[in-house]
């Protein structure tokens, strides 16, 4: 019973050591229509917004970081969010938890082939194609955002949850924490269902993020 219990609670400690936040699910890549509707137009304002990550190991250890915005629009009509795009310097990834050597050498390894691979992919794009009011709204969100998330030449269509405000001049979008499956666009360094890998080298599939967003006409 005792050995039983033992096995319970590891099972447990490992589910829950991956990134919290809301799961998001992705799927085929859908059509990206011209927002032929749109009367106003904002432009993404970078030193405003970020992309705030988190990554973790199957047994412990984890680092948090954030990915600059580098350009992007956000398009209305009649005050209503209806369409848009914003791209990510995935060359410009920051880790924000660890100093000297260990920083830079986190960082060099999340720009190689084994993860985002920079040289080639150096920037990954969130284009918008449905806004729908949440379902089920609450503080932290009022909308439901679908859109194709491309990373390293791979699409995929997800909905994530944000806080869109309108303002006269601005329009200020941020999201709870969210989480996505890094595999699904290809980045499978050390996850895992690779063959034959010891549990202390698993880095968990799940990557956690969080959009603060700021859009100025």
């Amino acid at each position: 019973m005792i050995r039983l219990l033992s096995l319970a609670v590891f099972s447990a400690l490992l589910t829950a050591c991956g990134p919290s936040g809301t799961e998001v699910e992705s799927s085929d890549a859908v059509a990206e229509n011209a927002t032929a509707q749109a009367t106003a137009s904002y432009t993404v304002d970078p030193q405003a917004s970020t992309v705030i990550w988190n990554g973790t190991k199957l047994i412990g250890g984890g680092h948090t970081g954030i990915v600059p915005i580098a350009s992007g629009n956000l398009e209305t009509d009649n005050g209503k969010l209806v369409g848009g795009e914003f791209t990510l310097d995935l060359a410009g990834l920051e880790n924000t938890d660890l100093d000297g050597d260990g920083k830079g050498k986190l960082e060099g390894h999340l720009k190689s082939a084994d993860f985002f691979d920079v040289e080639q992919h150096p920037t990954a794009k969130f284009t918008i194609t449905g806004v729908t009011p949440a379902e089920n709204a609450g503080d932290d969100h009022n909308y439901d955002i679908t859109g194709n998330l491309t990373m390293k030449g791979n699409s995929r269509s997800i909905t994530i949850p944000a806080s869109v405000t309108m303002e006269e001049d601005r329009i200020v979008s941020t999201t709870p924490d969210f989480v996505i499956d890094r595999t699904e666009w290809g980045i499978v360094y050390n996850a895992g269902s690779t063959v034959g890998i010891v549990k202390d080298k698993v880095i968990n599939d799940e990557i956690g993020l969080k959009l603060d967003l700021v859009a100025k006409r």
